[in-house]
């Protein structure tokens, strides 16, 4: 029986996922992610097929505002953005100062006597990116083992529960593990002062002071800038997740413990965004390591820190050979520019992240007639109602398409649903009663083209019409994305090629600088961030158009 293949995209911005997402933080968190979701349709008939395809929905990023960087820049410089806080808030609200107070010296002597930290062949340097790193201060061999930190010099969350000093312990168990670290370090912050020697009652008080006082992450910008700068891109969506998530959490600690100030807090989490790591042969804890947190992230660096199991010491195992003075690099995981961006408060280069990648996040259409069954179906399957896709410059993933088709499929007997997920992400062979709406011969029953979607296999659904529809709808998400960014190409290419502002050594090492040159760098890591995901949308987009022509040319032949 023939019927009409209907495709229809639906783009939703991310502003509409986030009010249910997220109810659990604070409404006031989200100012404007209750606006509503723009909704477009593409309706496209084709030729008979045994299915009809429903809707499904695109989500892209939040991006309100269509003011561009320089009128917000200009709209700073005339306009106070926030309220100068009162004399009675001052005292309690503001960073301790003696945070970044830590001289090198200070912090060597602390690590060799205290740590136990042995001789090491590095040492402490600044960089005009990435702030404070370590230089080779001999030769350093590939796969040799470097820093050698002492297991009891690292803070856990059992160290953290262990040391603290505050009343209600019990209540700070209570916390995620998260919420536990951060706590733990705005209360030694907090006790850094050395008027009444408070911080001898800290081991790791000497390690706090070291710490920076800004790392340029998202959590530190002003919420125009945020919106700003990240307009377009889903990245905009994260950081305000970011915000919003960091803000429930400090409200959650204040609750038991309110001496401790929201600054402190936000700086804390701040702290841990872009240091924690997760030491995986200690059963995937989380860590703030001393020493090892000054390492820097370089893309496609393949050298991890973890503890070693023999020594119980915290190593780098280095992928390369290292010269005297050249800079010691770490991976911080494969992260796509944006994530640096968020977590760590800087971008590399366009071009230089081989991990860049442009999140697609599709759903099943809470509109959709079979939304409640294709949810349980999927749930059978592992796979959530709600998916992100990496697209890449070198390709999208094939799940991508498989999951689109069963998103958008309206089978013609409803109990059909199951068994249409099967073959869309298990099934080798479909069933006789679906083989007219899976393409088995592009599907991923091929050798060649066997793709794994959480471990499972399956087909792109409705044959040739089927691998036309959900391109066309990929080719629709990815025309809308690329017109939601405020500024044209190469006004971003421009602003990505911008020079990183110069910083006054004493500046580099506090991890602080003024406003102006906060604000150039976010301008252009933003930027670098910005044109990076418009490279992949472009490619993605010129890519799928030359393989709609082809399939559609492939249909015409067969005729």
């Amino acid at each position: 029986r023939s019927s009409a293949l209907l495709c229809s995209a639906l783009i939703k911005s991310s502003a509409k996922m986030a009010s249910s997402a997220f109810a659990s933080t604070s409404a006031a968190a989200f100012p404007a992610l209750n606006t509503a979701a723009k909704t477009r349709s593409a309706g496209r008939k084709a030729s008979s097929s045994s299915m009809r395809v429903s809707k499904m929905r695109a989500i892209q990023s939040s991006s309100t505002s269509s003011a561009t960087e320089e009128e917000t820049v200009e709209a700073r410089t005339t306009t106070p953005t926030e309220t100068t806080p009162t004399s009675s808030s001052l005292s309690k609200d503001l960073l301790p100062k003696e945070i970044g107070s830590c001289s090198k010296d200070e912090l060597d002597a602390w690590l060799a006597d205290i740590m136990k930290l042995p001789e090491q062949k590095m040492k402490l340097e600044y960089f005009k990116e990435e702030g404070r790193g370590l230089v080779a201060t001999e030769s350093i061999k590939r796969g040799e083992k470097v820093l050698e930190i002492p297991q009891e010099a690292i803070i856990t969350v059992e160290v953290a529960l262990k040391e603290s000093l505050l009343r209600e312990k019990k209540k700070l168990a209570e916390l995620q593990e998260w919420s536990i670290l951060a706590t733990f370090l705005a209360e030694t912050a907090q006790n850094l002062s050395t008027e009444d020697n408070s911080s001898n009652k800290y081991r790791f008080a000497t390690y706090v002071k070291a710490l920076p006082r800004s790392t340029g992450s998202v959590l530190e910008w002003p919420e125009s800038d945020v919106r700003t700068l990240l307009a377009g891109s889903p990245s905009l969506f994260s950081a305000l997740e970011r915000r919003a998530s960091v803000a429930a959490a400090i409200a959650e600690i204040r609750v038991n413990f309110p001496e401790l100030n929201e600054k402190t807090l936000q700086w804390a989490f701040d702290i841990l965004f872009s240091r924690l790591i997760r030491l995986e042969s200690l059963g995937g804890n989380l860590a703030l390591v001393p020493w090892a947190d000054m390492l820097n992230h370089q893309p496609g660096c393949e050298a991890f820190i973890d503890l070693d199991r023999g020594s119980r010491k915290v190593c780098l195992t280095t992928d390369r050979s290292y010269e005297p003075g050249e800079q010691v690099w770490a991976s911080y995981g494969q992260r796509p520019s944006s994530e640096l961006l968020i977590s760590y408060g800087f971008a590399p280069a366009v071009g230089d992240n081989p991990d860049d990648e442009y999140a697609l996040n599709l759903q099943i259409d809470e509109e959709d007639p079979f939304a409640s069954a294709k949810v349980n179906a999927l749930a059978s399957q592992n796979i959530q109602a709600f998916e992100t896709f990496p697209l890449r410059l070198n390709g999208y993933p094939r799940q991508l398409l498989q999951y689109a088709s069963f998103a958008m499929c309206t089978p013609d007997d409803p109990s059909k649903v199951d068994e249409l997920c099967r073959a869309a992400f298990v099934d080798i062979q479909a069933p006789k009663s679906l083989r007219n709406g899976v393409d088995l011969a592009r599907g991923l029953l091929a050798s060649k083209n066997v793709l794994k979607s959480k471990g499972k296999r399956g087909a792109v659904l409705g044959g040739v019409q089927g691998e036309i529809a959900v391109r066309e709808m990929l080719a629709d998400v990815t025309r809308d994305a690329l017109d939601r960014y405020a500024n044209t190409v190469d006004k971003d290419k421009g602003l990505a090629l911008g020079r990183m502002p110069e910083m006054p050594e004493a500046s580099m090492w506090i991890g602080d600088a003024s406003t102006a040159i906060k604000s150039s760098m976010r301008s252009v890591c933003a930027a670098r961030v910005r044109v990076s995901e418009r490279r992949i949308l472009a490619k993605t987009d010129s890519e799928v158009r030359l393989q709609l022509r082809r399939l559609k040319s492939e249909q015409m032949n067969s005729k």
